[in-house]
């Protein structure tokens, strides 16, 4: 199964709740209980994405975090990388972890190292395409989005829901 670690699943939730802030400042605290992620996990998660460039920090009473770019300027691939380092579908596609040669056993009489490398380019440029703001976006998008080459993924979605008026709130658990 492909899916987000949980940390990586608490940067997004979190950044979300920033980007729906806008230029207000949020303590760790305060995100913690709007998001229901525990806040020691919290802490850690946030002190990688400021490490990584995406908030910013303010000391003091009043301080707290905020998003270090606009939400439209960071995307999720930014927000995966940050927390997990680079994304790799395989072993063998992206760049070798630390120590490790990249190579798989089975590399050299591997029939779909291509296809599955071309399959990890096109994921890792959709997820470069995703932005935060569409993530913390009031609707989701159900179903399959198909673009045009040159078509932005929003414009993609826009034009979906303009052919299916498809859409659903998002769940806020703040709300529940």
């Amino acid at each position: 199964m492909l899916s987000l670690t949980r940390k990586a699943d608490y940067a997004v939730v979190a950044l979300a709740d920033l980007a729906r802030r806008g230029d207000s400042i949020a303590s760790a605290r305060e995100l913690a209980q709007s998001t229901l992620v525990p806040l020691p996990v919290l802490t850690n998660v946030l002190h990688q994405l400021l490490h990584c460039g995406l908030v910013a920090s303010v000391m003091g009473s009043k301080g707290g975090y905020s998003l270090a770019r606009p939400a439209d300027q960071i995307s999720l691939a930014e927000i995966i990388d940050a927390i997990e380092g680079p994304f790799k579908l395989t072993a063998c596609c992206g760049e070798p972890d630390p120590g490790d040669d990249g190579n798989c056993e089975m590399e050299d009489d591997c029939r779909i190292k291509e296809p599955v490398r071309r399959v990890h380019e096109r994921l890792h440029s959709f997820l470069g395409e995703v932005t935060l703001a569409y993530v913390a976006s009031d609707t989701v998008v159900l179903g399959t989005v198909k673009r045009a080459p040159g078509t932005s993924v929003d414009d993609a979605v826009d034009a979906m829901l303009g052919d299916a008026g498809v859409s659903a709130p998002v769940h806020d658990p703040v709300q529940s």
